[in-house]
């Protein structure tokens, strides 16, 4: 229970937004973000997985079946971290093809008028 309470915690102020989703631009743009987010977390952990499975790799120089499982470790996290990078390009590839917005909708933020005007 502990650990849902800290998932929510922790990702409750990406998902919620003041902003209204007002069309597909706003609607892309969000999906975007939360999905980059999402993306970049799971590269950070298969990176994480790969440098791990190698040291422990070299660690086990002299057990030769050790080695030959850990380097299948090895092996699953690169093409994980593969499959992972090539989805991501995907929706790059997507979200070009069919020229959706992503840049976020300034009609909707305050501006402010620098150099202030003096009457």
């Amino acid at each position: 229970m502990k650990k849902i309470i800290a998932f929510v915690a922790v990702f409750a102020p990406a998902l919620v937004s003041a902003q209204a989703i007002t069309d597909v631009n706003t609607l892309t743009y969000k999906l975007t973000n939360i999905g980059n987010t999402i993306i970049e977390i799971l590269i950070a952990f298969a990176v994480l997985y790969i440098i791990f499975n190698v040291v422990r790799y070299i660690m086990a120089a002299e057990d030769p079946e050790k080695r030959k499982t850990i380097g299948g470790a090895v092996l699953w996290g690169v093409v994980g971290l593969f499959v992972i990078l090539s989805i991501w390009g995907l929706v790059n590839i997507l979200s070009n093809t069919f020229r959706t917005n992503t840049n976020a909708p300034t009609q909707n933020f305050p501006q402010l008028n620098y150099p202030p005007q003096v009457p």
